[in-house]
């Protein structure tokens, strides 16, 4: 089921004070490094400043993920006595973040609008209890901050040795929890890198009493961020403290440490419910004392798979909890599952519920499979920050291992099995590290699987400048036995855009939706879908109609210059205003055709605007997306390549003419009007390059 969204957009002129900058110099587009404080509760409006770099100048909107929250960006007086040609140099901007009071909790995605485009993704949280914001100096026991639970406490480890102290008074036998979040919101900025190298904070609490002695400390337990949960033995005073694990610091790294003594749940068990149904489930955590079973109402007309729950204790409402919605019947493991002959005997389609509950614990389902149809078991766990590492198998009624998996999405586990003959086998889940315990919970997705793709798309955002273009790049992945083409499809561009959508034939695994905008086009973005459709045979030899949305991928730039990614909720089409387009790509032709073992070529015109004569700066031509000589993209039919020798791809910044030249080997496979972008690729940093595309170039292989 597609995810349903709702953009919001609220906007005002707004330009920040920063250094004046030559406008004939700028390059690149909006990057947002930070947000601070990176959080707000619901139903209170807050500033929130937001820092970034490659300029925010004339930043006008704000786009949230999801409904409830909205934002304005602060105006600021342009400065005076600009001289022609020159703007603000700005790297922080304001804004004014209202949330509703019905505001889904939990993290959000958010994009700021430019005349350069749409910024990378930033994040915020959304929560509900006070909020307050650290003070600086904080750095000793003696300047800590009286802070009065429960709260959520808003900071950063800004520089290197930097120390957080806050201070807070309990009774004997109070229990509190000290939960932050840091690292994990760091996850999806593109560039966190301050002058060119930089890592992500790894923040560790430690719990001091009033002589400062330790009491307690947590380094990691939700990945990189900390949970320290203590009962107190005495009333007093006490000290929690917050600081990089290294050392380290920087002013990009804020946190949130919720303190509280309401009931903290690390886990509910089961975490799963179909559509419709009333689940008992029951508390999870060393912080639950009080607690009964809750009953949680699935909705029947639930869009998306995932909801969040709160829990009522004794202390007030828990922390809030994800909790998976399924369309399949749900089944909880037995007390006798350790072992195959007390596995439990399940029918599929299936949500099969349980925990490794102790060290070396293995859980065993029974199941029925059908010679050569397919099956797919699919774990989540750890994705819902969970203690599992989870590990699965099948095995035959022998015992045999005849398939298994670690890890398939982060660390959790999926199989995708074909059945090498009729009878009963057994599914095995345990933890990699035959670790085991009342957070170890898992729920797997379990049922025969038809053929079936899923589609990546790289990248998460295109910014066009008019009369210019953008190429992502979506790759499939085929399993359960389909074979077939997928056809792209695009909807949701602004106004002024076109988009021109490949196909992925069978003996291929990516294409390229082409974005281009026409001159005329005025600034503007949306949020689009992009999707492939095809069809399979039943097991009765009927066609079956398949329709898979593409996940948007952001590029993720790590220490060292390394390219990862990491899936986003927002895919996003922005135009920039004309006058901070800097490049444009004429073609000689928009079609090349080839015949095996030849060759054909297209002459490219660089159009560079002022200013980008003036950044002098070379032009880089490309068919692939390369990232330091790796290939991330590659849309040519097998059997074609780019001519490297032959193409003429570094334009200098005098030239203005390039070529581009492919080859066809004596078996390239005929094929037809298949669409593809020639990029003008402009580096930015060491990493980090612009590109621009050509209108599409439809290739052809004739027999």
């Amino acid at each position: 089921m597609r995810k349903s969204w709702t953009p919001l957009l609220v906007g005002i002129a707004a330009l920040s004070v920063g250094l004046l900058a030559p406008a004939r110099a700028q390059i690149g587009y909006p990057m947002i490094k930070s947000c601070y404080p990176v959080g707000a509760q619901r139903g209170q409006t807050v500033k929130v400043a937001i820092s970034g770099h490659y300029n925010m100048w004339g930043a006008s909107k704000v786009y949230f993920d999801g409904t409830g929250v909205e934002g304005t960006v602060d105006p600021i007086a342009k400065p005076k006595n600009l001289k022609e040609g020159q703007y603000p140099n700005v790297n922080s901007i304001t804004l004014t973040i209202k949330v509703a009071p019905d505001a889904a909790l939990g993290p959000r995605e958010f994009r700021i609008f430019t005349p350069r485009g749409l910024s990378t993704v930033g994040q915020m949280v959304i929560g509900d209890l006070p909020e307050m914001v650290e003070k600086e100096p904080n750095g000793k026991a003696e300047q800590a901050l009286a802070v009065q639970a429960p709260v959520t406490l808003n900071g950063r480890i800004g520089a290197k040795e930097d120390l957080d102290y806050y201070k807070f008074s309990v009774k004997a036998g109070q229990q509190m929890a000290f939960s932050v979040i840091s690292a994990r919101l760091q996850d999806k900025i593109h560039d966190l890198r301050p002058g060119g190298g930089g890592t992500h904070s790894d923040p560790i609490i430690s719990l001091l009493d009033a002589s400062g002695r330790e009491l307690a400390s947590n380094d990691d337990y939700y990945h990189q961020d900390p949970l320290l949960i203590y009962k107190f033995k005495q009333d007093g005073e006490y000290f929690i403290v917050i600081r990089d694990v290294r050392y380290d610091g920087n002013a990009e790294w804020p946190y949130r440490m919720t303190v509280t003594g309401a009931p903290y749940l690390t886990g509910i068990y089961p975490m799963a419910g179909q559509r419709g149904t009333q689940v008992k489930v029951a508390p999870v955590g060393s912080s639950v004392s009080g607690m009964a079973a809750s009953t949680i109402a699935v909705p029947n007309d639930m869009q998306g798979d995932r909801m969040t729950v709160q829990l009522q204790g004794p202390g007030g409402k828990s922390n809030p909890m994800p909790f998976i919605v399924s369309d399949d019947p749900q089944v909880l493991e037995s007390d006798a599952n350790d072992t195959p002959d007390g596995a439990l005997m399940v029918t599929l389609p299936a949500g099969l519920n349980g925990r490794v509950e102790k060290t070396n614990d293995l859980d065993f389902f029974a199941f029925q499979a059908v010679k050569d149809r397919y099956y797919t078991f699919e774990v989540f766990s750890r994705r819902l920050m969970t203690s599992l590492d989870s590990e699965i198998a099948i095995t035959n009624a022998e015992g045999r291992v005849l398939t298994e998996n670690d890890d398939a999405v982060g660390k959790d586990s999926r199989l995708d099995w074909k059945a090498p003959a009729d009878g009963a086998y057994y599914l095995r889940i345990t933890d990699l590290h035959r670790r085991g315990g009342p957070t170890f919970i898992y729920h797997i997705a379990a049922r025969e699987a038809t053929p079936d793709f899923t589609l990546r798309s790289d990248d998460d955002k295109a910014i066009i400048g008019p009369g210019a273009g953008y190429v992502m790049y979506v790759r499939v992945t085929r399993r359960n036995g389909f074979t077939g083409e997928v056809k792209l499809h695009t909807e949701g561009v602004p106004p002024g855009v076109t988009a021109t959508s490949g196909f992925i034939p069978s003996y291929m695994t990516e294409s390229t939706v082409v974005f281009n905008a026409q001159p005329n086009a005025k600034p503007d973005f949306s949020r689009i879908r992009i999707w492939g459709t095809s069809v399979y045979k039943d097991n009765e030899g009927k066609e079956q109609p398949l329709s898979v949305d593409a996940v948007a991928y952001s590029e993720i730039y790590s220490p060292g210059g390394g390219r990862t990614h990491f899936a986003v909720d927002t895919h996003m089409v922005s135009i920039m205003e004309a006058d901070q387009n800097d490049l444009v790509l004429k073609l000689s032709s928009n079609k090349l055709t080839l015949k095996p073992g030849g060759t054909a070529s297209i002459d490219v015109e660089v159009i560079r605007s002022e200013r980008f004569q003036a950044a002098n700066k070379d032009v880089v031509l490309d068919v692939y997306l390369r990232h330091l000589n790796r290939k991330h993209g590659n849309p040519l039919p097998p059997g074609v390549e780019l001519d490297e020798s032959a193409s003429k791809t570094r334009v200098g910044p005098k030239q203005s003419k390039g070529k581009i030249v492919l080859k066809a080997n004596a078996n390239a496979k005929p094929i037809k009007d298949l669409p593809i972008a020639v990029l003008g690729q402009v580096s930015i940093n060491f990493v980090v390059k612009l590109s621009h595309a050509s209108e599409p170039v439809f290739v052809t292989v004739t027999k």
